[in-house]
């Protein structure tokens, strides 16, 4: 099938005809395309003029260094995936080297720098809610984000801060660290939660303008609020943290992860959702079952009065995508959180067993 992607749609047309040199500047042009948007800094972001320049120049030097990449990566998987003298399918091809775009974008996310690099922007997001104000399509902000962050530094910082972004970012590809773990609670969890508790904590802090605002209806489902505003609920949790105690290197870390933009939240509403699904079993994510993404999460339920389900958390996750080895696929690792609260919820937990549960997940043999 061709691949065309502009705004990140698959175009399904056929191609099976066409000759393997197109096909295969068909895939490159599209994972290029889908990487590049992901380090556009839309006009509109209030940036100095010397720091947009040199933003641009360090974004436009990884991409071409991650083009020269590509064609070796599409190269490993159709080996990787050719068996028995039968080569693999193009598209299967294609799904695993996004992945590994996908989830290299994740790392990157997570990944913290130098100790200046951090003590920066620790200090950015508790100066300046316009962290949060990144303009343009808020799923292909991972850059800007970055960007916006070292707006808010003094300029006399600022080439510090940018010689650490491209040392990050130098990191793609190559061995690195394994990434901190999942913060338990998530953070929007625990914010959530604190917003929600009667009577209110004298110790809390206050509320920026523009989500105080949009919460005083009530406190609205996470995942109903616009990112810009799930950015402020996180910046607030960060802050709120520090208030607490908590090691800023933690803090840190949840507010990474609270705002990573992970493979469900970058490609929602692209693929169709799962068909048919047998009675008793949880849905499988159409992302996942795209991504060939299976494996297993362990669930926990905390009972309230009754013995019913009160809170339900995910405490471990261990997923399998082609395409990602040797790293743990990030991008992808929160596929099935959804699907396993849900199950954690409605579950009927027999007086004195177990609160905890372990979903298996996979798909079977079949591919998409």
């Amino acid at each position: 099938m061709r691949l065309c992607l502009p705004l990140l749609l698959c175009c399904t047309t056929a191609v099976a005809t066409a000759a393997p040199d197109q096909q295969e500047q068909d895939m490159l042009k599209s994972l290029r395309n889908n990487l590049a948007r992901s380090f556009l800094l839309a006009p509109e972001l209030p940036l100095d003029p010397a720091l947009r320049s040199a933003a641009d120049e360090i974004a436009n030097a990884h991409l071409a260094r991650i083009d020269a990449l590509l064609p070796a990566w599409l190269e490993e998987e159709r080996k990787l995936q050719s068996t028995g003298g039968k080569q693999a399918a193009i598209w299967y091809v294609y799904f695993a080297v996004w992945a590994r775009v996908l989830n290299e974008l994740a790392l990157w996310q997570i990944e913290p720098g130098d100790a200046a690099y951090e003590s920066a922007t620790q200090a950015a997001l508790k100066a300046s809610p316009q962290v949060c104000d990144l303009h343009g399509d808020n799923r292909f902000s991972d850059y800007a984000a970055r960007i916006a962050r070292i707006q808010q530094v003094p300029v006399a910082q600022r080439a510090a801060l940018l010689s650490t972004e491209r040392e990050l970012l130098s990191r793609w590809a190559k061995p690195r660290a394994t990434a901190a773990p999942w913060p338990d609670p998530l953070p929007q969890d625990a914010a959530v939660a604190l917003l929600k508790a009667i009577p209110v904590q004298p110790a809390r802090l206050a509320l920026p303008p523009v989500l105080a605002s949009q919460l005083l209806g009530g406190i609205k489902p996470y995942d109903a609020m616009a990112r810009e505003e799930q950015c402020l609920l996180q910046q607030w949790w960060f802050k709120h943290s520090l208030q607490q105690g908590v090691a800023p290197a933690t803090a840190l870390n949840a507010f990474r992860y609270g705002t990573m933009i992970s493979a469900d939240v970058r490609l929602a509403g692209m693929f169709n959702p799962q068909q048919g699904q047998e009675k008793g079993k949880s849905p499988y994510p159409a992302v996942a079952t795209r991504f060939q993404a299976e494996g297993s999460t362990i669930g926990q339920i905390r009972l309230g009065a009754g013995g019913k389900p009160q809170q339900a958390s995910v405490i471990a996750r261990k997923i399998v995508v082609p395409g990602i080895r040797e790293v743990r696929p990030l991008a992808f690792e929160n596929l099935f959180d959804a699907a396993t609260l849900k199950y954690g919820m409605e579950s009927k937990p027999a007086a004195g067993g177990p609160l905890k549960f372990q979903l298996v997940w996979t798909l079977d043999g079949e591919r998409p």
